[in-house]
């Protein structure tokens, strides 16, 4: 962080830049119209009159920038700062008359040049005082308007992150709310198995540890890669192999291109688990699922397909799991994106994911 010497030391500089590109300016508009009249004669005597002009007026800036904010034209009574405004402008022509006038006799006799003549001071003070209120006026309305579009600005960051935070935490609230319920649903399982496979079941409470460790690991990140969720959900793929034995099948086809994808934190699973139950019916002999991720019109579109009795009652009914993940989506990428089901090939059941396809 920056200290305040070395902020006021910036601010000095760039008062004398300032201060510097005004008085050049000026100088050669000066000195174009003596050329065109023809009465050009040393250049030096201009730009030492245009510089100092320029520079005394630097020198009062912040001066100015100081009443236009602890006396500001806004808000109540600021028609009783408006008095205080009219005396700060004959203030400042006052003070910029004198110090104008101290650098040019200060540099013109060390430039070896005549010392400037303004006449009568109080002559001189008058005539320039049109343009020193027009000045005064111009640096006062300068720093009230860019004072409102700064605090604007930090309004707009400050709502920005306020939003940002909130969001953050809600989608954390989401995800915490989806780990109970993966943890009962396996539990659930296990317990389905303890007494009439319990070696299955002790298997499985192994697979379920090395799972717990990988998935539920603190992170505030929202997302994940799709690589990352498809290691994920090999894990518990591999729980529900214990439990499904031959009867499970099931096809991942994620292309490698596609794996760097980003994508909410545990997305993939709930959407097994889901197709897996409704596939899991007692009269099938096959426990099938595909999974498959393609990119589709510049987005990334996921399909989870199960061979399910058709008609089911309960199929892909609401639960937990996907009205979560439907949710997170919503919060994380808008309307535009989201879940649809359908009927896929060979009269599959087809949950279809449909997200903004981005790496970083």
């Amino acid at each position: 962080m920056a200290s305040p010497a070395w902020r006021r030391g910036r601010a000095a500089l760039q008062l004398f830049a300032l201060g510097t590109a005004i008085g050049l300016l000026l100088f050669a508009q000066q000195y174009l119209d003596d050329l065109t009249s023809g009465d050009a004669g040393n250049w030096l005597r201009p730009l030492v009159k245009e510089l100092s002009g320029s520079y005394a007026a630097m020198v009062l800036l912040p001066g100015i920038i100081w009443a236009a904010r602890r006396f500001p034209l806004s808000g109540r009574g600021w028609v009783l700062h408006v008095p205080l405004h009219l005396l700060g402008a004959a203030l400042f022509g006052a003070l910029h008359t004198l110090i104008m006038l101290g650098l040019r006799n200060t540099l013109l006799p060390a430039l070896g040049l005549e010392p400037w003549d303004p006449g009568p001071l109080l002559a001189r003070y008058a005539r320039g005082l049109p343009i020193h209120l027009i000045a005064y006026t111009i640096a006062l309305a300068t720093t009230q308007i860019f004072d409102r579009y700064r605090a604007a600005r930090d309004r707009q960051l400050e709502a920005a992150e306020l939003r940002s935070r909130l969001t953050e935490a809600q989608l954390l609230a989401l995800q915490r709310q989806l780990e109970p319920h993966f943890l009962a649903s396996t539990l659930k399982t296990i317990s389905e198995l303890i007494y009439n496979k319990p070696k299955a079941a002790d298997e499985m409470i192994g697979r379920l540890s090395a799972l717990l460790k990988h998935a539920f690991k603190p992170q505030r990140d929202p997302e994940t890669t799709l690589g990352e969720e498809v290691r994920l959900l090999d894990l518990y793929l591999d729980l529900m192999r214990v439990r499904f034995a031959e009867r499970l099948f099931v096809r991942v086809d994620v292309p490698a291109e596609l794996r760097q994808a980003r994508v909410p934190r545990l997305l993939l699973q709930p959407l097994v688990d889901n197709a897996l139950r409704h596939a899991a019916d007692p009269t099938m002999t096959l426990v099938s699922v595909q999974v498959e991720a393609r990119e589709e019109n510049g987005q990334l579109l996921i399909r989870v397909r199960d061979h399910g009795p058709a008609g089911s009652a309960d199929a892909h009914r609401e639960d937990v799991g996907l009205s979560n993940t439907e949710e997170r989506i919503q919060r994380l990428y808008g309307n535009g994106y989201g879940m649809s089901r359908g009927r896929g090939a060979e009269d599959s059941s087809e949950l279809r994911v449909r997200l903004p396809l981005k790496t970083s």
